[in-house]
């Protein structure tokens, strides 16, 4: 009896570490720029309200990172054959929020309590696809070849060592820069600003609210939840949805590329309204007052 609740708890503890092992694959890259992104378009956001101004700010930009936001909720919302009963991309007169998408569904339906998940996520990969198509319309730019030439394999290896860890970083780094090069060199003037101004107003887009990971967690865990019980059911012959997994963030790998270069230019457009905000402050500070 002894021995086999010890293959039972061995059985269940491999079919746990392999659930967790699948997620970091299938999830973890994308969840983690999010944060990464989402932490970088709350800064530029409270900073380009402070030096632009707050309507010009949300009128130039806001407007298109406010409706690809929503939208992307939307669009999840009803792929997972959620009930929509209110779409606002983008009313900032509201005085509530910029924009909205109230939806409801069946309670104990798993394909749409799972959707929670994508739904609350939808941001993140309707803004990523977005910034594929610019990349491909502006340039004819395939970012998934670049991917496939630095060889940035996402499997359970990459987790083992430091050095593995290290070499996709230094890899990906390489092939953002490219990205980018490629891009300055193949573009003319109308190009550029309109790649620098997309990647600036969608990358804002790429972010989630209280409300959004609220709402995306209740589908998470319920995902995990079913994983765990596929695995128990399957792992006797072997961690195969690894491998699908792993196959799966190989392909949409290119779109990591997308999201690291969004963060940089973010970066630089934080650094850039940093600058001008500390002139106009000098500028102020040295003029003299009117008497």
């Amino acid at each position: 009896m002894k021995e086999f609740l010890y293959k039972t708890w061995d059985y269940l503890l491999d079919a746990g570490i392999a659930t967790l092992t699948q997620l970091l694959i299938l999830l973890g890259p994308i969840l983690v720029l999010a944060f990464i992104m989402n932490f970088i378009a709350r800064k530029n956001e409270s900073l380009s309200y402070k030096v632009l101004g707050q309507k010009i700010y949300l009128y130039v930009f806001g407007w298109l990172g406010t409706s690809v936001h929503e939208l992307g909720h939307a669009i999840f919302a009803i792929i997972f054959a959620h009930k929509v009963s209110e779409i606002k991309l983008f009313t900032p007169a509201s005085g509530k929020s910029l924009g909205q998408v109230k939806h409801s569904y069946t309670k104990g339906n798993p394909y749409q309590t799972i959707g929670n998940f994508f739904i609350g996520i939808g941001p993140i990969l309707l803004g990523t696809l977005l910034l594929w198509l610019v990349t491909i319309l502006l340039f004819d730019l395939n970012i998934f070849r670049v991917a496939e030439k630095y060889e940035v394999i996402f499997n359970s290896n990459l987790f083992q060592s430091f050095s593995a860890l290290k070499n996709a970083a230094i890899n990906i780094g390489q092939g953002v820069w490219e990205t980018f090069i490629f891009i300055l060199a193949n573009s003319n003037w109308w190009k550029l600003v309109l790649f620098f101004y997309l990647f600036y107003a969608i990358g804002s887009s790429i972010s989630l609210s209280s409300s959004d990971i609220k709402g995306a967690f209740r589908g998470f865990i319920y995902f995990v939840v079913l994983l765990f019980f596929f695995n128990i059911a399957t792992i006797w012959k072997g961690n195969f949805v690894l491998d699908i997994f792993s196959r799966t963030t190989n392909y949409f790998s290119g779109f990591y590329f997308l999201i690291i270069l969004s963060i940089g230019l973010n970066i630089g457009f934080i650094v850039i309204l940093w600058l001008i905000g500390l002139l106009v402050s000098q500028f102020s500070s040295t003029r003299p007052s009117r008497k």
